[in-house]
């Protein structure tokens, strides 16, 4: 479902290319301030006016990992999922990953194939979670679709198809998902979950579900229902933030996660000239709905123009 890393640089920089765009590498935006008929933009190299703004700086900017309680003191490592590296550095180490979500699942997709000692999963919701392939074909290339259903009816595909794929699976102790997996994109910003292994291994016992993490000890990781377990390494895939409080903090347009109120051609009134984009999950893909919310602001644009 992902280009290789280095086939999207190449586009980057094809495209740049192409089209002589003044890319300015190395700077940092500081603040953004609106000034009635501009925005004024602080950054490393100074102030620099613009009439018009788009954030597209990502929703999974910043690595998340809640505070828990003695994790100062383990004795294992902590990571986030982002810093996974490679399946092979696992290898016989004791693994608990934490979050059934798509980087939850992503991480045990990949340890699933490497001679890892004991891996749990610490989940507090269940998935959505779809197959990356049905025989020789890509799930994700009927995201179109899926794309144009009712959102009851999306939910009601994918909720059919993971039980059709993969059976009962709050028998091997998974918890159900709280709500359908469209619905979630739009409510909780929750992507859909991709298994390529990581089912199997759950139901060869390879991959354990237990409750949620309370806290850590210093040679162990203490579980709700007070079980302990000691797992070499913790993988946090407790999500992403987007960063964006330093910046936009002062204008009003960030919901109490730093999450944009608006993304794509939809902006607030009170501030023209600010756009968002990529700050939403989407059944289409990031890559094909950043090119459908690009020509959504660009017409904007092209129309305040005018």
């Amino acid at each position: 479902a992902f280009p290789h890393r280095s086939a999207v640089v190449r586009h980057l920089n094809e495209f740049a290319e192409t089209h002589r765009l003044p890319v300015a590498f190395g700077v940092e935006v500081n603040e953004i301030e609106f000034r009635g008929d501009h925005w004024l933009l602080r950054t490393s190299e100074g102030l620099k006016a613009a009439r018009y703004v788009v954030i597209a700086t990502g929703r999974d900017r910043q690595p998340f990992i809640p505070a828990w309680t003695g994790m100062e003191d383990f004795s294992g490592g902590i990571i986030h999922a982002a810093d996974f590296g490679r399946a092979s550095d696992y290898a016989a180490k004791k693994v608990l990953v934490v979050g059934a979500g798509n980087s939850g699942f992503d991480a045990l997709n990949h340890l699933s194939r490497v001679e890892t000692g004991q891996i749990w999963l610490s989940a507090r919701n269940g998935p959505s979670l779809l197959p990356k392939r049905i025989g020789k074909i890509a799930v994700h290339r009927i995201s179109p679709l899926m794309a144009n259903l009712p959102t009851w009816l999306a939910d009601a595909v994918m909720a059919a198809t993971q039980r059709l794929v993969f059976g009962d699976l709050t028998k091997y102790g998974l918890p159900p998902a709280p709500s359908g997996g469209a619905s979630r994109l739009g409510s909780d910003y929750t992507a859909i979950a991709a298994d390529d292994g990581a089912v199997e291994a759950i139901k060869a016992g390879r991959i354990i579900v237990v409750p949620q993490l309370r806290e850590f000890r210093r040679d162990s990781v203490v579980l709700d229902n007070g079980q302990r377990i000691a797992p070499d390494i913790v993988i946090a895939a407790t999500g992403y933030r987007t960063g964006l409080e330093p910046m936009l903090g002062k204008l009003g347009v960030l919901d109490a996660k730093g999450v944009p109120l608006f993304n794509g051609a939809a902006n607030d009134p009170k501030l023209p000239g600010l756009w968002f984009t990529g700050m939403r999950p989407s059944i289409r893909g990031c890559f094909a709905n950043a090119t459908i919310q690009a020509a959504a602001i660009a017409r904007k644009i092209a129309g305040l123009k005018r």
